[in-house]
């Protein structure tokens, strides 16, 4: 009887902790995502939910009310929270569940993350087991403990080989992944979370390692400009307006370096999630306006009688005034640098965002180039016609980089509303908390207009 009641708890045990290990694996992905500013449900997922205060659902695997009540999301918000429950129209969890609560911080907004894996399983191992331990354990106690221990190392063998693979992989093995048992079971669910995780690792540091070394070929070009004039300038000290010539050279390219420095600073400190904000009021129809009158400041040549039209309401939202300057500065420039003949920049409110699209009638993206449009080292300006080697592909990353951190999004297409190029920025009104009252003010004024 002993044996039994040994064996039996040594099972639940061992079963409870896979069922723990995997929820806790499944939230850290979806925190993973929240933290690269993706605030969202992946689809393999069978039950998750994103919470926010009340509690709401920001985002769920499948409709579904918010699993949490607001004191249990209080719990939540503060530690993990592991509850028994059975969620209501869930087939993917069954008649019992096991939800783990875990809080992310997305920002300055408080979030809880719920991830649930079906326990009906377990259940109803547990209670064939029970029952065979009372009726035969008089006779067969001995044969059921040799026969539960056995029963046990099997089950955990599959997460005993992947321990040991796990320990096993390093980075200098790309593509060596966990083996798991074939099925739907926790554990095979569990093997094909882990190796979800390390593809989106290896790609992660695929991605480092393609920046550093992009970022290596830009900075020798200018190190190595800036290097030859000075070594004329030493050469030529005797020939003042040569020596002029080679020292403004050798200013050009230390400007080149500071800026692709900074561009490079800004793009660090968006991949960490410190990018620093100063959010006001501000009217983004009129900070179009001082956009488009900057032109192409310097970042490209713009076709003769080139125009740029500015349209929409005024719209108040809460932003940081200078990185969205930065943000519509770098699209009317990009795009005058393709347009034909006009440049449109169109804001309006949609609902609790505002949208700017900024759109050219030129060649517009090429189709290869859509997909990665916004990322670094792309070169979309080299890419969309007309020059070769302007700038060093960072302009799109960074815009895409202050959007995101604004919590907003960005995308482009061709087409509609000129025919070429379109970029759309969507930034929300408010992500701060209440607007002052002058704001909503001038905000009602100009939805009244």
């Amino acid at each position: 009887m002993l044996a039994g009641i040994l064996i039996y708890l040594d099972l639940n045990g061992e079963l409870q902790h896979t069922i723990n290990t995997g929820l806790e694996a499944r939230a850290a992905d979806i925190e993973s995502d929240i933290n690269s500013g993706r605030v969202a449900i992946r689809q393999e997922e069978a039950f998750a939910q994103i919470l926010g205060p009340g509690p709401t659902v920001v985002d769920s695997s499948a409709p579904a009310p918010p699993a949490l009540s607001a004191g249990e999301w209080a719990q939540a918000s503060r530690h993990d929270l592991f509850l028994d429950r059975r969620i209501p129209h869930t087939p993917a969890l069954g008649r019992r569940a096991r939800l783990l609560a875990h809080p992310v911080q997305a920002g300055d907004r408080p979030l809880v993350v719920v991830v649930g894996a079906s326990t009906v399983a377990v259940f109803r191992g547990r209670e064939r087991l029970a029952l065979i331990l009372a009726i035969l354990s008089p006779l067969l106690g001995a044969i059921l403990s040799a026969g539960g221990w056995l029963l046990a190392g099997a089950a955990l063998r599959p997460v005993r080989r992947m321990s040991q693979e796990a320990d096993a992989i390093s980075l200098a093995q790309a593509g060596r992944r966990l083996p798991y048992p074939e099925g739907e079971d926790e554990i095979a669910q569990l093997g094909r979370t882990l190796n979800a995780m390390l593809d989106r690792i290896e790609a992660a540091f695929a991605r480092e390692r393609m920046f550093l070394d992009d970022a290596s070929h830009e900075l020798r070009t200018p190190i190595s400009v800036l290097r030859a004039e000075l070594e004329v300038a030493l050469l030529e000290s005797g020939d003042r307006a040569a020596l002029e010539r080679s020292l403004r050279s050798a200013l050009e390219e230390a400007e080149r370096l500071a800026h692709l420095a900074e561009d490079l600073l800004v793009l660090a400190r968006a991949s960490a999630g410190r990018l620093p904000l100063r959010r006001r009021p501000v009217d983004v129809r009129t900070l179009a306006e001082q956009a488009a009158r900057r032109g192409v400041n310097g970042t490209g040549r713009s076709a003769p009688g080139l125009a740029v039209a500015v349209d929409g309401p005024a719209t108040l939202a809460v932003v940081d005034p200078a990185r969205l300057e930065q943000v519509i500065t770098n699209l009317v420039g990009n795009a005058r640098r393709f347009a034909r003949r006009q440049v449109q920049v169109r804001v309006r409110p949609e609902g609790d965002d505002v949208v700017v699209t900024v759109a050219d009638d030129g060649p517009g993206f090429p189709p290869a180039l859509l997909p990665v449009a916004f990322d670094r080292f792309t070169r979309a300006e080299a890419a969309r016609g007309h020059e070769t080697g302007a700038g060093a592909g960072l302009g799109l990353a960074i815009v895409a980089a202050i959007v995101r951190a604004h919590g907003g999004t960005i995308s482009a297409a061709n087409g509609p509303p000129l025919g070429g190029a379109s970029v759309i920025v969507r930034l929300p009104i408010d992500e701060t908390g209440p607007v002052p009252d002058e704001a909503r003010a001038q905000r009602g004024a100009a939805s009244s207009e």
